[in-house]
């Protein structure tokens, strides 16, 4: 029987997870399946429930705007979860759901990988919902000099600096990108769309700091063609999702060898 896998967002046009996954499911001889589920915020608790009872269905990936709802429907929980308030990646168990949070550390791995260590590096984050709260976790656990954190509402930008600080000494402030940090990073959605505004102006960086994507698709948003234009150092979008597969593959409790691990 073909196992279910599905990526749940709204909008979700833009997610690269199936092409990924249903590339390993063939390569490796799996019968299975990923598919994108277009769910509106009102209707992802009962849409989740409904999937739950899908006997063949092996889990999820959660992107925007659900991971923070997701992660209050878990029965278990990791403590990247339980930090954060957010999920990305939820299957179903005899109780209920258990969860992880998987875009921090695909994230920062993935920078890690292209341009060095991040350890001692002023961070900005444009982008206070799950991606952004993930990614700062991650950089946090690596030893960054500090965050800084922006969002259009300012007081989610507060309420994720004030979670962050109850566990890091690590200073974390909220404020706008500037000629202060070494990396900055959209976390946001401005970008999805080529009608939006930027997320944060590139002039406004010193020369060399590197500027980041979260988004995926399109892969080189205008926010990547500005720094790139001015000369910044850039990472794109799928290096997150692509270097966090290898975790998802394993919650999900998928075997290298093919077939999946119940």
């Amino acid at each position: 029987m073909t196992t279910i896998f599905g990526i749940v967002g709204d909008p979700i046009a833009q997610v690269r997870s199936p092409e990924v996954f249903n590339t390993l499911f063939r390569d490796r001889g799996i019968d299975a399946v990923m598919v994108p589920l277009l769910v509106t915020p009102g209707h992802f608790e009962s849409a989740v429930e409904g999937l739950r009872r899908i006997g063949n269905l092996g889990g999820l990936v959660i992107t925007v705007p659900h991971k923070f709802a997701a992660a209050r429907l878990l029965s278990e929980a990791s403590h990247r979860v339980a930090i954060t308030g957010a999920a990305n990646a939820i299957r179903p168990t005899d109780t209920g759901w258990a969860g992880d949070l998987y875009d921090g550390e695909g994230f920062a791995i993935g920078v890690e990988a292209n341009h060095g260590s991040v350890a001692g590096k002023r961070c900005a984050i444009v982008g206070a919902g799950g991606a952004g709260t993930a990614i700062a976790l991650s950089l946090i656990d690596r030893g960054v000099a500090g965050i800084r954190l922006w969002d259009v509402d300012t007081q989610r930008a507060y309420t994720l600096r004030n979670r962050l600080a109850a566990f890091t000494s690590i200073p974390v402030i909220v404020d706008q990108p500037s000629q202060l940090d070494d990396i900055a990073i959209n976390a946001s959605s401005a970008g999805m769309s080529a009608s939006d505004r930027l997320p944060f102006e590139p002039a406004s960086l010193r020369r060399g700091t590197l500027v980041c994507e979260a988004i995926m698709k399109p892969p080189r948003t205008p926010l990547l063609i500005e720094a790139e234009k001015l000369g910044h150092p850039t990472q794109e979008g799928r290096h997150m999702l692509d270097h966090q597969v290898n975790a998802i593959w394993d919650f999900f409790r998928l075997s290298p060898a093919g077939g999946r691990d119940i």
